[in-house]
């Protein structure tokens, strides 16, 4: 029986965290670790095996290696960023532009030269743009390439809202969408706890809602109270992001996410990358699902929009030298 293979290129905060859940996971049979600094991608595989000894662990083959080591890889997650000086932390995603951007350039280069048949999950920020180069620099199937994105974002979305109501954040079901940064917005217009849309919510729960503006710098800045106080790092949360996305890729889950994916022609935006809810399976992004928007989600839609056009204009320039 034929077992998964999964590589992970960059296992510095993020990636080795992602390394971790891929191995207790039990969807892998082997996994390869790929970072500049071999000696550390080495050291973060031995690790994990280290574990195997013990009950509940599988014995899953994880090993140091290189872009050779890929050319047969089911799904390849993308994590790999610039290293900071000792001290220096990043104001924010957009920070991370100038130099990630050529990472990922080298990245894609390299992935292109061996393979383009595994799925691409893309952890690197500033995430969007980063998806659109791998998406529109290397000519690698589209619909196989995906980032993280709003994942992340949803699920602190849920998180905020279900804490507000004192329920389980599962039992939320609502989305974040565009931007993996400051002007990602609520889609609110949908949201719902069971069958109860959020805007009737104060009738079940003796409270106000909070305003769709208020849920949206909540969430945002709920970033920020990991990334500032771990020193510019948050990796908990979007390593579970990208493994519930692995997941539904090896065994084919069609799961919904709202993660990043080339948009061309979707609710009127062109040649361009931000999350919506998506399909996610064997193949990668199966089906796009655009939601309907009430006014204030299409104002901020056209403001996400217009950011992500920025940074990709720019990465354009760097690119041009």
């Amino acid at each position: 029986m034929k077992t998964s293979k999964l590589a992970i290129i960059g296992v510095g905060h993020v990636g080795s965290e992602v390394l971790e859940n891929a191995a207790l996971s039990g969807l892998f049979g082997e996994i390869v670790a790929i970072d500049t600094r071999s000696e550390r991608a080495a050291a973060e595989a031995l690790d994990q095996m280290h574990a195997s000894g013990m009950l509940g662990r599988a014995n899953v083959r994880i090993y140091g290696g290189g872009y050779d080591d890929i050319a047969d890889a089911d799904v390849i997650v993308i994590a790999a960023t610039h290293i900071w000086p000792h001290g220096e932390v990043p104001a924010d995603r957009q920070a991370l532009l100038g130099n990630n951007a050529a990472i990922i350039r080298q990245i894609m280069g390299d992935i292109s030269r061996v393979t383009r048949d595994a799925v691409l999950v893309f952890i690197t920020n500033p995430l969007d743009t980063v998806v659109y180069i791998a998406a529109t620099e290397f000519g690698y199937p589209k619909e196989k390439i995906i980032g993280t994105g709003c994942v992340l974002d949803s699920s602190r979305l849920r998180f905020l809202l279900g804490r507000r109501y004192g329920l389980d954040p599962k039992a939320v079901n609502a989305f974040m969408m565009g931007e993996h940064g400051y002007t990602a917005f609520p889609l609110l217009g949908s949201a719902q706890i069971a069958t109860v849309p959020y805007a009737e919510l104060p009738e079940y729960f003796g409270q106000d809602n909070w305003t769709a503006d208020e849920v949206r710098e909540k969430v945002v800045q709920a970033a920020y109270e990991v990334f500032h106080p771990k020193d510019g790092v948050t990796d908990a949360a979007v390593a579970q992001a990208a493994t519930e996305i692995l997941r539904s890729i090896v065994l084919d889950e069609k799961a919904v996410f709202s993660a990043a994916t080339y948009i061309d022609g979707e609710l009127g935006q062109h040649d361009t990358v931000f999350s919506i809810p998506v399909v996610v399976g064997a193949n990668g992004v199966e089906k796009k699902l655009p939601p309907k928007l009430n006014a204030w989600e299409q104002a901020k839609l056209a403001e996400s929009a217009a950011a992500i056009r920025a940074n990709i204009d720019l990465a354009k320039k760097l690119k041009q030298g």
